[in-house]
């Protein structure tokens, strides 16, 4: 005997119901606003979600903090300036790191919400069937529906005793009262390698463990070894083709045993660090609403439409790409194809990717293994920062600038280590977006001294025809 398909109720509360307040809700939540749809908003947690609370705006914020205190104790001296007796408060760093949080402005989120006339509702979705939630005891019914719930912090199972013995994320990390003495940092990706920077600078003495063979190791072979060189001269310890194995509490410290080059190693430490990767936040009753997904992710097609045609998803619950740019970029395809017959597409050839460490790493488009994989035939270029005016005037040595063409010369993408790598990095994302050759960027005349010459002398390596 086949179950019957639920019916769509005669009446229902809402054109939309966004599951999510983060980047990947918000943004089709007001476009659907302002084009006159009756639009409420459900969260779990904070408004506004990870990005500005507990993600990227305060990870920022502290690492603009490290910065400044690592040019001053220890590169002022070089351009002549005295800074004596530099010295810094943990606690006036977190307050900084408050304000910029406060800044953005999601505190004031509900609001906003009600003065765009979006109705805020506080709690956890869990669909009843395709068209009905449930919040606590309350029901609320739409036509549409988008999900952007975001991810959770995956905790390895293959750790033994790791939640007994106890460890922190990103989330108590940037809430700490004092800093730890020692930390032993669980995952090379951004996040991993942020926090590892950030403590060392202030002192901590940090450790980073990698299960793959080098740090970033989504990007190219160079950045990561640039990023290894750049922590092990500020005395982080770098393990890498590591698998961290057990975690064990002694005495208020933790004991964090690993394998590495098939050697058994321990050490002891104040803190870990878990910084080990992401799961997709999907327990909200999606078997009742017809939606498939998996462990890492809502299924979506190139609509962002999940598997039932009136429900959506964007942002890091349905990836491919777990950045706040990347929300934000489906979000506003969502809020478009929600109303529109005519659906725009999902295109996800040139994502910019950057890790905010100093010096900063950045890449769009896909690396050179990715490129040999396919069999893609392609060239490349590659020129260190050192050669350029910006370089000398700011005695900053460290980094390159990669691009990978086509072989006619259509700029494929490319990877920067260098201090302003996230913002050198559009001129490559545009090219790569738009088809555009090397010898266009090398044709264009750069401002003298800038970082972004070194982007241009690489394209002019690039044989074009």
């Amino acid at each position: 005997m086949h179950s019957q398909k639920p019916k769509k109720p005669r009446h229902l509360d809402y054109d939309l119901i966004v599951i999510g307040s983060g980047p990947a809700g918000n943004v089709a939540a007001n476009m659907s606003a302002r084009a006159g749809k009756k639009v409420a908003v459900i969260e779990a947690d904070t408004i506004g979600g990870e990005c500005p609370n507990f993600g990227c705006v305060p990870t920022k914020a502290l690492l603009t903090a490290a910065e400044t205190y690592r040019v001053a104790k220890r590169e002022a001296a070089h351009f002549g300036v005295r800074a004596t007796g530099v010295s810094f408060n943990f606690q006036k760093i977190m307050q900084w790191k408050d304000e910029a949080v406060y800044n953005t402005g999601t505190h004031a989120g509900k609001k906003l919400y009600k003065d765009a006339g979006i109705a805020s509702i506080k709690g956890k979705a869990h669909f009843l069937s395709p068209w009905t939630v449930s919040v606590g005891k309350k029901r609320y019914s739409a036509h549409k529906f988008l999900i952007a719930t975001g991810t959770y912090n995956v905790v390895p199972r293959s750790i033994e005793g790791l939640a007994d013995a106890g460890y922190i994320t990103y989330r108590e990390a940037i809430s700490l009262k004092k800093l730890p003495t020692s930390l032993f940092v669980i995952g090379g990706g951004a996040i991993g390698c942020e926090f590892s920077q950030f403590f060392a600078t202030f002192g901590t003495k940090v450790q980073i463990a990698e299960y793959a063979p080098r740090l970033a190791p989504k990007e190219d072979p160079e950045v990561g070894q640039t990023m290894r060189a750049v922590f092990e001269s500020e005395g982080i310890q770098v393990h890498t083709s590591t698998q961290v194995t057990k975690v064990v509490a002694r005495k208020g410290k933790k004991e964090v045993h690993y394998t590495l080059d098939g050697e058994q190693k321990k050490t002891i430490v104040q803190e870990v660090l878990l910084a080990a990767g992401k799961g997709a936040m999907t327990d909200i009753g999606l078997e009742n609403a017809g939606v498939k997904y998996d462990a890492r992710s809502i299924h979506a097609n190139k609509y962002m439409q999940t598997s039932n045609p009136h429900i959506y998803v964007a942002g890091d619950v349905t990836g491919p790409y777990m950045f706040t740019h990347t929300a934000t970029y489906q979000s506003r395809l969502v809020g478009h194809n929600l109303w529109h017959r005519k659906k725009i597409a999902a295109d996800y050839h040139a994502i910019p990717r950057c890790i905010f460490i100093s010096p900063e790493a950045a890449s769009v488009g896909p690396s050179e293994q990715e490129l040999k994989d396919k069999g893609i035939d392609y060239q490349v270029s590659q020129v260190p920062i050192s050669i350029i005016g910006r370089s000398n005037t700011s005695h900053k040595k460290t980094g390159f600038v990669k691009v990978l063409a086509s072989h006619t010369g259509v700029v494929l993408g490319g990877s920067i280590v260098a201090p302003r790598a996230g913002e050198m990095l559009h001129e490559l994302t545009l090219a790569a977006q738009h088809g555009m050759k090397a010898s266009q960027i090398n044709d264009t005349i750069h401002a003298f001294p800038t970082w972004s010459e070194a982007v241009r002398i690489a394209c002019s390596r690039i044989k074009c025809t």
